[in-house]
């Protein structure tokens, strides 16, 4: 899950970078390097969610090929209980 996290927001902000890069000064460092990134967190997320089981994230397989926000969406499609669970408890439970 947290590489799944990381990789939402590297796709989300370099996606957004890029396209700010393209509508305004068009530098060629920050194609070339954000291009890269971009593409390389659009497939970690692709393979997370194809390697994770079809009961515990209905639906997210499909939606982890949206190029941009992809990572998001099956972020969204997780059970919220998975990722509480592996969080560390600050009070213990009686």
């Amino acid at each position: 899950m947290r590489v799944l996290r990381i990789a939402a927001v590297v796709e989300a902000v370099s996606l957004v970078f890029l396209l700010v890069n393209v509508f305004t000064v068009h530098v060629g460092v920050i194609t070339s390097l954000g291009g890269p990134t971009h593409g390389t967190a659009y497939l970690v997320i692709i393979v997370i969610a194809w390697r994770t089981p079809p009961a515990l994230a209905p639906g997210a397989r499909p939606r982890a090929l949206v190029p941009g926000i992809g990572g998001l969406l099956v972020l969204r499609r997780m059970p919220q209980e998975a990722s509480a669970a592996r969080r560390p408890r600050l009070v213990e439970e009686e």
